[in-house]
């Protein structure tokens, strides 16, 4: 592997790291990103230097979150995997619907739990009512932006 395209792999490792991802993934994230093919298991250790088993569970991992999907070759048994085609639409749908369910347990615990004071419901109304917004407003500037209503974006209204 060239020089400037390790750099970038070692970046992506990092930022994977900073979220609680293994560093791994990162890399054959950052690899397959500047692959113009699906790449095999093989290809992707040789590539990166690290072990087959290593890529192997990194890629599962990825392909679980929807950054990457396997592909198959006609006459071959290996495992290739390719970044998914509508990468951003998902990785978007990914996390809004994490701030959805965040926005819903705290909207929850408000309605429900035996608040201490008028602060800490306060404190819970204004991450409900945040968190809200800002994924509806995301998803209507992704339906906006994709020009056709996507049934992982569509559901932009909050539950209170």
């Amino acid at each position: 592997m060239d020089s400037p395209t390790s750099q970038f792999t070692d970046r992506l490792a990092l930022l994977f790291e900073t979220d609680g991802q293994p560093p791994i993934a990162g890399r054959v994230f950052g690899l397959l990103l500047l692959s113009d093919d699906a790449l095999s298991l093989p290809e992707l250790a040789q590539s990166l230097g690290v072990s087959k088993a290593s890529v192997s569970t990194n890629t599962r991992l990825l392909a679980r979150l929807g950054m990457i999907e396997p592909v198959r070759r006609e006459g071959s048994r290996r495992d290739y995997y390719r970044i998914a085609p509508d990468l951003f639409e998902r990785s978007m749908a990914l996390r809004l619907a994490r701030w959805r369910r965040f926005t819903e347990v705290i909207g929850e615990g408000r309605r429900t739990l035996p608040l201490a004071s008028a602060g800490v419901r306060e404190r819970l109304e204004q991450y409900e009512r945040a968190f809200s917004y800002m994924a509806a407003a995301i998803g209507r500037a992704m339906v906006q932006w994709r020009g056709v209503p996507s049934p992982r974006l569509a559901s932009t209204g909050s539950r209170r």
